[in-house]
């Protein structure tokens, strides 16, 4: 509860009803536990599956067992899921507290930032992980466990932590002050282009990177900033249901009520159909097995 994944559900859930058949209600039930690997384990082995059950799950779960191979602990296999639709591409960034005296993304080779992250399957933990490692930020230290972005901003406040690999849309959510007073500074963006959420003085990653092969692994790994608010639902839905819940979510997208509301809030809507999505995660299983084997090997435990 309280981040942008909460906020985004729970506004859609209030919209997305409207457009189902039925009009049935949505009761929204906060499932945390290892970047909502534990909700997605749900879906695919206990949910039922008769399209009464959605979830909104970390970008990075979608992508886990090329970044894991053998040691995911996804219980269901690739495109398994329904793809419901994404609601927006994220802006990640990695922010540092301004009192932390961290200027640049450069300055973590010898001035620690200790950055808090959820589970070691989400982006909050492997965004920081194969950044630190292919640009040798010695100092950036990551401490995963943490339940939620909650939790990690409390953690930010009692600078118990000093950074956080976000996204703009969260940081709108849970912080949007921390943007205004100068709290935080934005090191650089972690995604495969720039997005217009970010301040456009903010470097990408990508911009340190030498070598033309590193910037290749850092575009695999941050194909799960293309799809930052995924929505799917358990697998083997009779085909009405999948259909009508795939019609339901895009036509929320296009809800003038449900918009008016998302732009009152500062948030960003920029959707990515259910189908889009299960062919954007299928053409990433299907990169060649050597440059998987690197990108594992790049996020090895």
């Amino acid at each position: 509860a309280g981040g942008g994944y909460d906020l985004y559900a729970r506004t859609i859930g209030r919209h997305m009803v409207r457009h189902i058949p039925g009009q049935p209600s949505i009761v929204p039930q906060n499932m945390p536990g290892a970047s909502s690997m534990l909700l997605a384990n749900h879906m695919a082995k206990v949910a039922p599956r008769d399209g009464t059950a959605l979830a909104a799950v970390n970008s990075a779960l979608l992508f886990d067992q090329i970044f894991q191979g053998p040691a995911s602990k996804a219980q269901f296999k690739p495109n398994e899921m329904l793809a419901v639709g994404n609601v927006v591409s994220s802006a990640s960034v990695i922010i540092a507290l301004s009192k932390a005296g961290v200027e640049r993304l450069s300055d973590l080779k010898t001035k620690e930032l200790i950055v808090g992250a959820t589970g070691r399957s989400g982006d909050t933990y492997l965004l920081p992980l194969a950044i630190k490692r292919v640009l040798g930020l010695d100092a950036l230290k990551i401490v995963p466990g943490y339940p939620g972005t909650r939790e990690v901003a409390i953690a930010l406040e009692r600078a118990e932590i000093t950074g956080r690999v976000w996204d703009m849309e969260g940081i709108k959510a849970a912080r949007p002050q921390w943007l205004k007073d100068g709290t935080i500074r934005i090191l650089a963006q972690l995604a495969p282009k720039k997005m217009p959420e970010v301040p456009a003085d903010v470097p990408l990653v990508k911009e340190f990177v030498a070598s033309e092969e590193d910037r290749r692994l850092l575009d695999v790994i941050f194909m799960s900033t293309i799809l930052a608010r995924p929505y799917i639902a358990p697998p083997g839905l009779p085909p009405v249901r999948a259909k009508a819940l795939r019609t339901a979510f895009m036509a929320t997208m296009r809800d003038g009520e449900f918009l008016a509301e998302m732009k009152k809030l500062n948030m960003t809507v920029d959707p990515t159909s259910g189908e889009d999505v299960e062919r954007i995660v299928r053409d990433a299983h299907a990169l060649p097995p050597a440059l998987i084997d690197k990108v594992r090997k790049l996020l090895a435990d």
